[in-house]
């Protein structure tokens, strides 16, 4: 027998360790459309999303088409979306509604490696803006620290847009909720939970991904009116204080976009509400009390709340002021419901 004609074979675990591979491999998609490069771009911005890109609002890529080549009606732009599940399915929707030139999407499995995570960091260095999709926000706090995630921060530093939606919005903020314990629990963090015992250990956070001027300070969170998540963002933030997540901040924020809205940051930090269908807008809550934790006890806190509701509202994202009141909401995880009164309806 040659050895051109002998039988290879392949043991189960080899087989299995090939499927491994195969499955952890990053996936590079065509690009739809044709790479054209800008000469000159008109960010930085960021483009945060309450819900993933299928339920924004389509004046927002819009407004990343405007901020990314000024004031023209002619495409171009290149928009590169990352993702850590699913597959290419917002790229004919990018390319059509934002007049973009390109649009690429990059599947990065959770278990790529540091090497397969940093091959993609090329792909990002010649992106326009980068739209990190939904999915699960621990997927992508493990890239921090790669060259992935300094390409990204070149992006914006070129004055180039970041953003994200749904679990990409959630990566955004000073400090993120990662869903790294909760995923190894199998648990889902909600108000009732994080409200009823704000220390559990289900919750846990990470720092440093980013550092965006405007979101300086601030956690992000999303689906906000949609899954009532509010109450969660408060907990979120009396856990910031009582962990010491942000030493220096005398006040600390969350910012909560619902489902069906996007909030959009022009350079200075001036951002605007963009709602949809149904979307309630934007959520601005701030404190600077530290509160009195006990693990296993309720949560009993009090903080400021702002509602920016209306289509094209603007606001000072960098300096959190707003045109809008600021109310009083204190959580008690000692009843239902939570709140003292309804904070989504001031």
């Amino acid at each position: 027998m040659t050895w051109q004609s002998r039988p290879h074979y392949i043991t189960k675990e080899g087989l299995d360790m090939l499927l491994v591979l195969a499955m952890c491999s990053v996936t590079v998609f065509p690009r739809y459309g044709t790479y054209v490069p800008v000469p000159h771009l008109h960010g930085p911005g960021l483009l945060l999303d309450g819900a993933g890109a299928s339920s924004s609002p389509d004046n927002t890529l819009t407004w990343l088409h405007k901020r990314l080549l000024g004031d023209t009606a002619q495409r171009g732009g290149n928009v590169v979306i990352l993702r850590a599940s699913y597959t290419n399915i917002d790229d004919r929707h990018f390319y059509q509604a934002g007049n973009f030139t390109s649009v690429q999407t990059v599947l990065i499995p959770p278990c790529a490696s540091a090497s397969e995570v940093n091959s993609v960091a090329p792909v990002v260095n010649g992106a326009d803006a980068v739209y990190f999709a939904g999915g699960d926000q621990a997927s992508y706090v493990a890239w921090k620290g790669t060259e992935l995630i300094e390409a990204v921060k070149g992006v914006y530093a070129r004055g180039g847009v970041v953003g994200g939606g749904s679990a990409g919005l959630a990566i955004q903020g000073a400090v993120v909720y990662d869903s790294v314990a909760a995923d190894a629990m199998n648990l889902e963090t909600t108000t009732a939970d994080a409200a009823k015992d704000p220390l559990e250990p289900r919750i846990s956070f990470t720092t440093g991904l980013f550092a965006w001027p405007a979101l300086q300070d601030t956690i992000t969170d999303t689906h906000l009116v949609a899954r009532d998540r509010l109450g969660r963002a408060i907990a979120f933030l009396a856990r910031i204080f009582h962990d010491r997540l942000l030493p220096n901040a005398g006040q600390i924020y969350a910012l909560g976009i619902d489902g069906g809205s996007a909030v959009v940051v022009d350079p200075d930090g001036t951002a605007s509400v963009l709602n949809g269908k149904d979307g309630r807008g934007a959520y601005l809550v701030r404190t600077d009390t530290p509160p009195l934790l006990i693990p296993g006890h309720p949560l009993h806190y009090t903080v400021e709340v702002t509602h920016v509701a209306r289509n094209g509202e603007r606001f000072d994202l960098l300096n959190k002021r707003t045109p809008e009141p600021w109310y009083t909401i204190t959580v008690d995880g000692t009843r239902k419901p939570y709140y003292n009164e309804d904070p989504y309806n001031q």
